[in-house]
Formats: C-alpha cells, structure tokens, sequence
C-alpha cells in the first residue's frame, strides 16, 4: 500500500513539474490544475497504476452546491479495493467552506467526510482503464500529456 501512496504522490508531484515547466496542453485542460482537472488527472493517474498493475475504479460523484441541486459540484477520484481513496486535486476546494475546505494535494486512505460529501451510485463507478480505451475528444493529446508527466517523474 505505501507503494501505491508513493506511486500517488510522485504522479502528482510529475504534474506539478510538468505544468511549471510549461508543458501544457493545447487545450489548456490543466492550465488551473488542480481546479477542474479531477476526472481527466484520475483518468491518467488510472492508467499509470494500470501500467503497474494495480487496478482501480474510477468514481465520479455529485455534491449539491449550497444545499440545492441545480448546479451540483463533481468531483472525481480513484478507489483501491473498494475502500481506500486515491485523490491527487482534491486541494482544489481548499478556499471553499462547503466542501469542509479539503487541503490534500495526495489523500490516499479510507473514504472521509470531504469524499462522502460526494453521493455516488452505480453509474458512476467504473474500472480504471488504459487511455487507448477512453473515448476521449483528442486522445493524441491525452498520450501526450501523460507521456510528458511521466518523463517529469522525479
């Protein structure tokens, strides 16, 4: 398991680097990261822990915004066995009481108050899988991307 934690934090730290190197990407999807980037930086996290064998679900649940439905926040994040959380943006909602002004850039552990904020159902769960087997809007930029956070690796 700290193997996979660590594998979490060195993904993130790669994206962080790659980002302040200024490899970003032609469609600016992580131009805010982490802000907005949760499904699409889940989906590349997935399919690096998938290069390594370690198979997750990808979950994407609904929060109402300020207790009302019209306009529900989503966020997305990986779970291991069905218990422990991976999640690499949830610092996205650090400034926001709402979401209990989450912090953790890497949060790998059991599901907490922040996740369960999220209601999740069977549509919004499934395997992780390798980018080729996305239907993704640019997939060439997706490898891209992924390729040159990997090669940030530190």
């Amino acid at each position: 398991m700290e193997q996979i934690r660590f594998l979490a934090e060195q993904f993130r730290a790669a994206i962080e680097q790659a980002k302040e190197n200024g490899e970003t990407d032609p469609l600016g999807f992580f131009e805010r990261f982490p802000r907005g980037c949760c499904g699409y930086t889940s989906d590349l996290l997935g399919h690096f822990l998938l290069e390594k064998g370690i198979e997750t679900d990808y979950i994407c649940g609904k929060c109402p915004a300020k207790n009302h439905w019209e306009n529900p926040q989503t966020h997305a994040w990986l779970l291991l066995d069905n218990e422990t959380v991976i999640d690499i943006t949830g610092d996205q909602f650090k400034d926001d009481d709402h979401f209990l002004r989450y912090n953790h850039s890497v949060y790998f552990g059991p599901i907490d108050d922040f996740h369960k904020l999220f209601i999740t159902d069977s549509i919004s769960k499934r395997k992780s899988v390798f980018l080729n087997q996305l239907n993704l809007m640019e997939p060439h930029i997706f490898f891209d991307i992924y390729y040159k956070i990997k090669n940030c690796r530190r």
